[in-house]
């Protein structure tokens, strides 16, 4: 596999299609679509867990099962954060908590960097999710949480 660019950016890839794996074609220019972000790219959350640090069942969130190639999109990104108790009961709120790890999507979808577990610290609910954002042109990222 290539080498990441020394900025980050997973390198230059020609996208094939999810279906039938045939080269992706530009529908104005009729290229082939070269580029170090995925264009079907939508933020999602990956999993999500509530986690308490006072209680042994909900202190720890294991993150084994989203270590593996396949997880993501190629080229995204991905972070755990704490989006609070609003944003986990209307997705439509904005998030108001903490991002806790964060990392690049390689070219296998692995989840670069994303550590075995999450251990909660405090004495009240977090609202974790492991959320999957997407690179746009000028360089952002665009989450699954309304204003990042």
């Amino acid at each position: 596999m290539a080498e990441e660019h020394e900025d980050g950016r997973p390198p230059v890839t020609a996208w094939l299609h999810a279906k039938g794996r045939e080269l992706v074609i530009g529908r104005n220019t009729g290229m082939l679509i070269l580029c170090w972000t995925c264009p079907c790219c939508r933020p999602r959350v990956i999993a999500s867990r509530i986690t308490n640090g006072l209680n042994e069942e909900t202190k720890t969130w294991w993150l084994t099962d989203w270590q593996g190639d396949y997880i993501g999109f190629p080229g995204g990104r991905w972070r755990i954060r704490d989006v609070g108790e609003t944003h986990h009961r209307d997705k439509s709120a904005g998030c108001s908590g903490t991002i806790y790890n964060n990392g690049t999507i390689d070219g296998k979808g692995r989840l670069v960097g994303l550590p075995e577990k999450f251990v909660s610290n405090y004495s009240y609910n977090g609202y974790m999710e492991l959320q999957q954002g997407c690179v746009r042109k000028d360089g952002s990222i665009w989450w699954p949480c309304p204003n990042g």
